[in-house]
């Protein structure tokens, strides 16, 4: 098929029924005439629609509300907060609280999700105290300039969304609805946008204000500068290896093109007997560190168990231990994973001392007592030395005894109490954790 055939074909895939359009307007009726009553005992608020549903870029089966209410700029954070609360609490058949710059009502009207978001009613970004009170600006700009655009934005999402690389949170760490209405509208469609992309790099500024397309050297990532504050990268979530796979995903689209690329690949059943044999098969260091999740949201989960990850093989890799991977995983409880080229090491290391020119360090090199004599090796002086631990998985427990506390600020509370498994004790956990198992060490491409 040629590209143009697949974007006519999936375009079926992406835009509202006729149904679910009328169910959407049933519910902005019946939800402003909530919100409307309930302001009316709140003096100088009033709130909108805002997001995908206000500028008519949501996905077919995706439909969600989001409502801000408007605070005068005078009003406290405190205050902000609490009222924000009452109203959206009022507002809802049923909600649940939730956290982002500051808590906001998540819950549902008519069984249609809707989020209830208090933020400030600012006349410019420079007093934006948080993050929620850009979104309004973000609309303002966009609501005019996505106008005949909104199909292409939802191909783009149904594109990311089909390899997990739609959504910003921590969690996900792609690419956001914003993002995606900005891409649209600098590359003009969906399909200018995959042909352009295939071609990203790290060092790619895209500025959708001037309409300029440039590099700069010694950036991380991309950086896309947000129309409305420009000291602002959108694309700052983006992790680089979500940025490498929409690059490879554009790519594979433009040189054979599919309707496939729009659905989601069904991940392989892998049982555990399979999992059993390539565990030993590998013949690897397979460790999980499992431990109680803490009772915090995700975007402050998940930033502490990348960095726990690190720390730890970072220590893996000074004990020469070779890791080959790690990752994590947040189900009922929390999975730190391991894998190392390495299961166990030898007894004795051996230490760099001074060059021989260095006579008075030499002196105490040489004169201290050790279980090894000292020799020279190209004009250095060196000793062996016996390891306190040689297995990965006891450096790996003495690491956490000592170290875990320090590794994140809620996990490390969590992890004064761990579990340690290897290698098949792993495919004890439940069925939940093994699905993660398998994309980790990869079964899932073959």
């Amino acid at each position: 098929m040629k590209i143009e055939e697949v974007i006519e074909e999936a375009v079926r895939l992406v835009i509202p029924t006729d149904e679910e359009k009328k169910r959407a307007k049933e519910v902005e009726v019946d939800l402003s005439r909530r919100m409307t009553e309930i302001l009316k005992d709140y003096e100088n608020l009033r709130f909108e629609f805002l997001g995908s549903y206000a500028r008519d870029t949501w996905l077919k089966g995706s439909l969600e509300f989001d409502v801000f209410i408007l605070f005068p700029e005078e009003y406290p954070p405190e205050e902000l907060e609490k009222r924000g609360l009452e109203i959206g609490k009022a507002a809802l058949d049923k909600y649940e609280l939730r956290y982002a710059a500051h808590p906001y009502v998540h819950g549902w009207v008519k069984e249609a999700e809707v989020d209830i978001v208090p933020c400030y009613a600012l006349k410019s970004t420079a007093k934006i105290q948080s993050a929620v009170d850009r979104t309004p600006f973000h609309h303002y700009w966009l609501i005019d300039r996505i106008k005949g655009k909104q199909t292409d934005v939802r191909l783009l999402k149904k594109f990311l969304k089909s390899s997990s690389l739609y959504g910003a949170e921590y969690s996900v760490r792609g690419f956001s609805g914003y993002l995606c209405e900005l891409l649209i509208i600098f590359f003009g469609s969906f399909r200018e946008t995959v042909m352009k992309c295939r071609n990203l790099t790290r060092n790619t500024v895209i500025d959708v204000n001037s309409g300029e397309f440039t590099k700069k050297k010694g950036l991380d990532n991309i950086l896309v500068i947000d129309p409305v504050d420009e000291k602002r990268n959108v694309a700052a979530n983006l992790s680089l290896d979500k940025l490498a796979e929409f690059v490879e995903k554009c790519r594979n689209f433009v040189e054979s093109p599919s309707i496939d690329f729009f659905h989601e690949k069904e991940k392989p059943e892998v049982s555990k007997e399979l999992l059993e044999q390539e565990i030993k098969d590998r013949n690897t260091g397979l460790y999980v560190i499992e431990f109680e999740k803490p009772d915090i949201v995700k975007d402050n989960l998940y930033p502490q168990l990348e960095r726990a990850c690190k720390k730890i093989t970072e220590h893996l890799s000074r004990n020469k231990l070779m890791p080959l991977r790690s990752g994590y995983f947040a189900g009922k409880m929390c999975y730190l994973v391991f894998e190392t080229e390495v299961k166990e090491i030898s007894a004795i290391e051996r230490r760099s001392g001074p060059v021989f020119e260095d006579y008075e360090n030499v002196k105490k090199f040489v004169t201290k007592r050790r279980e090894y004599v000292p020799f020279i090796e190209g004009g250095r002086y060196y000793v062996y030395a016996r390891r306190k631990c040689n297995k990965t998985e006891n450096i790996l427990k003495d690491f956490i005894r000592k170290e875990g506390k320090y590794l994140g600020k809620n996990i490390g509370e969590k992890l004064t109490n761990f579990t340690l498994l290897k290698n098949a004790e792993i495919l004890e956990l439940d069925d939940e954790f093994n699905k993660y198992l398998v994309e980790f060490l990869t079964l899932s491409r073959r």
